[in-house]
């Protein structure tokens, strides 16, 4: 290497932008996907939708999932109870499907999700969302969203929001790593739409208040009696049957009563229409909004750069927005922050070692480890088929530290040989020769110690997998950077000869 400084160190550069290649091009989530050994199915049926019918698709939901070979059991919740903490009508379900042990079956979760969308393609009219129980939790608490990508369009007005709606899912669409895209303003509810005629109010002397009450006891319908059975007293309504409350001919003849004695009805008073309208109204820090769920494959920042160049061609009024949120925005958040934390860290390092060593040269030579050592982490995450996340980051602080600490070794080493009379080439030899074997011991019991994170598979191990890959991936270029490229690069930039112990060279040397 001494012969060939520059193909060696062009060689590093090469690896280091192929690493970084790899990073731009592969998947990041803010925590690793997890086989929990369970999977969660959300049916959104119409809102109207009776219970008998909303039971009887989850009937179907259950046969299909209990027909899977890798699906042990189904538990399956459909509507909310009076009592309970959710607050979900008839129309939505979710089934909680339990998985066999990971010895017993050989498909994994993911693969379980993929069937199951397969399987549930087939039902038309149902809007499906797919989870495991405990990251729909995480993502929710992180995000707000249960999911882990969402576009939010923000507006005034829920028509033009609908609209925008529809052209951002058709974006949304077309591109190649976006799939299972839900849009709930599809789904339209009908309601009743009454609009008082003040003139015909006055001529026939009925008082918007009678119309109101009226129209409360058609609908929610007003209590009439009670009956008293075994001590316990019961309610009784009065109010249309479900199949007339739509209809505008049967609400137009319900009776008003007239302050001047007599009925009126309904029709005479008020103009009376059905109206299709969303099925819900969100708001997101007082703002209306319409929020759509997706699925990401592949890098979320490099497909939010595709989609937001996308929307550039959307004429959005006065007043609207397009945001993209779920756990994007969090994960932005938390890339600067870990960012920050780990410049501030490099930082420390730097001036300890300048301190240390009373050059400002060597440390920077030394710091050459760390993204040499990076380069192995992110080729050994693309190999695995492993993304960036939280785990990846808390290994590549570890390797930092390991990485760094064998070259401030090897590098003091050489200082030694060269107050010795060694000159400084000869210096870097005789110490990368002394120090081979203690850094390939640390290097390979580390990496021992983190096969079995790296290679097990059972329930929870995704968690610790990106870890123990980036060390070990990492471990294996840091300790090639070590003792090969730190002592080229440390020929290429002699420092000056130190002084014996207790001497004091000028910090710029």
């Amino acid at each position: 290497s001494f012969r060939h400084k520059v193909p060696v160190l062009l060689l590093g550069l090469l690896f280091l932008g192929l690493a970084g290649l790899s990073a731009f091009l592969g998947p990041a989530s803010l925590l690793p996907p997890i086989d929990e050994g369970a999977v969660l199915l959300e049916y959104i049926m119409p809102p109207g939708t009776s219970l008998e019918e909303s039971d009887r698709m989850g009937d179907l939901l259950d046969r299909m999932a209990l027909s899977m070979p890798a699906v042990s059991c189904v538990y399956r919740r459909t509507g909310s109870p009076g009592a309970g903490h959710q607050i979900e009508g008839v129309d939505r379900g979710e089934l909680m499907i339990k998985l066999r042990p990971r010895r017993e079956r050989t498909e994994s979760a993911g693969e379980v999700l993929a069937d199951l969308k397969r399987r549930c393609s087939g039902l038309p009219g149902v809007v499906f969302l797919y989870h495991q129980p405990t990251q729909e939790k995480i993502d929710e608490s992180f995000s707000g969203l249960p999911a882990l990508f969402g576009v939010t369009v923000f507006g005034p007005d829920p028509d033009v929001l609908i609209g925008l709606a529809g052209k951002v899912e058709k974006i949304l669409a077309k591109d190649p790593d976006v799939s299972n895209i839900v849009n709930n303003t599809k789904i339209r509810v009908p309601q009743v739409d009454v609009r008082l005629d003040y003139p015909a109010l006055a001529r026939c002397g009925v008082e918007p208040a009678s119309v109101f009450a009226t129209l409360r006891a058609a609908g929610p319908g007003v209590e009439a009696t009670r009956i008293v059975k075994e001590r316990e007293e019961t309610d009784v309504l009065v109010k249309l049957a479900g199949k007339d409350r739509l209809n505008p001919s049967r609400i137009g003849n319900l009776p008003v009563p007239a302050s001047g004695g007599g009925w009126v009805p309904l029709k005479r008073v008020a103009e009376i229409r059905i109206l299709n309208a969303p099925s819900r109204v969100t708001r997101l820090n007082g703002r209306r909004e319409v929020t759509l769920e997706a699925e990401v494959e592949g890098n979320i920042p490099s497909v939010v750069d595709r989609l937001r160049r996308a929307f550039r061609s959307l004429s959005l009024p006065p007043g609207y927005s397009i945001e993209f949120t779920g756990q994007y925005k969090v994960l932005l958040a938390a890339a600067l922050e870990g960012g920050l934390a780990l410049l501030g860290a490099l930082v420390l390092i730097f001036f300890i070692m300048a301190a240390q060593f009373r050059s400002f040269l060597q440390p920077l030579v030394i710091l050459v480890t760390i993204p040499l050592s990076l380069v192995g982490a992110l080729l050994g995450l693309l190999v695995a088929g492993q993304g960036l996340d939280v785990s990846v980051g808390m290994g590549a602080v570890t390797l930092v530290g390991i990485a760094v600490n064998n070259a401030i070794v090897l590098v003091d080493q050489a200082n030694r040989g060269r107050r010795s009379g060694l000159g400084w080439e000869e210096a870097l030899s005789a110490a990368a020769s002394v120090r081979l074997r203690p850094v390939l011991l640390t290097s390979l019991t580390t990496m021992a110690a983190l096969l079995p994170a790296a290679l097990s598979s059972g329930a929870g191990s995704r968690i610790f997998q990106p870890f123990a890959v980036t060390v070990i991936g990492g471990l294996l270029t840091a300790t090639l950077a070590t003792l090969v490229v730190v002592p080229t690069l440390a020929a290429v930039f002699p420092a000056r000869p130190p002084v014996e112990e207790g001497g004091f060279p000028p910090l710029g040397s």
